[in-house]
């Protein structure tokens, strides 16, 4: 099981099954990021590897948001797959990096996940989550049929390897076809959205024994 204890409120869920792929679905400002990199991190004070792709910001960026969630972290177990384009973006030597031109780069994205994890395996690292920070970049190069593809490979990688797949998704910049249709390839969904108040709340979705109801974050 892959532990996330502490991350989503208490009385929801605290671990995941193996094979187990999500995806984070709220609007922008709403804390997909950050909900991400914390389920991410939980497995890295322990024996999990983490491989990312990330579209939005450079590894470099990626490796500082993770720091601050990790006590001590070992670089070893994490890789990234840098397709975000940054004007920063560039191989980091203390952890494994892939470089990808663009977030349209599908190819290049597979091809450097699937170096990443064949190193982790000569690590003999096999607890593994990966993380796509976000779907919604990928959709804005993209037609969603080639989209679909990608994540359906993708995801169904993960679950053959027994991973844990995180993902993000903005549900307000595309239409409810789009996101119901991203989400046939998910085992669940968490949504978040953010109150009058400004207070964050969360639904989990698709989870066997978590509650249906929004809950504070």
């Amino acid at each position: 099981m892959y532990d996330i204890a502490d991350v989503l409120p208490a009385g929801t869920i605290s671990e995941l099954e193996p094979g187990t792929s999500l995806l984070i679905a709220g609007p922008a400002m709403s804390g997909k990021q950050d909900l991400a990199l914390n389920l991410l991190a939980a497995g890295l004070d322990g024996a999990n590897g983490l491989l990312i792709v990330t579209t939005n910001e450079s590894a470099a960026a990626c490796l500082d948001d993770l720091e601050q969630r990790v006590t001590s972290l070992d670089h070893d177990r994490v890789g990234v797959v840098d397709c975000s384009g940054s004007s920063q973006q560039q191989s980091i030597r203390d952890i494994a990096t892939q470089r990808v031109s663009s977030p349209g780069d599908l190819t290049g994205i597979s091809i450097g996940t699937a170096k990443l994890m064949q190193q982790f395996t000569s690590q003999d690292i096999s607890s593994l989550r990966h993380g796509l920070v976000s779907v919604s970049t990928l959709l804005q190069y993209l037609d969603l049929e080639t989209v679909f593809k990608f994540l359906h490979i993708y995801t169904t990688r993960i679950s053959d390897t027994q991973g844990l797949g995180i993902f993000t998704i903005d549900n307000v910049s595309h239409d409810p076809q789009t996101i119901n249709t991203v989400m046939n390839e998910f085992d669940g969904m968490i949504e978040l959205r953010e109150t009058e108040t400004g207070e964050r709340k969360v639904r989990i979705r698709g989870i066997p024994d978590a509650p249906s109801g929004w809950q504070p974050l």
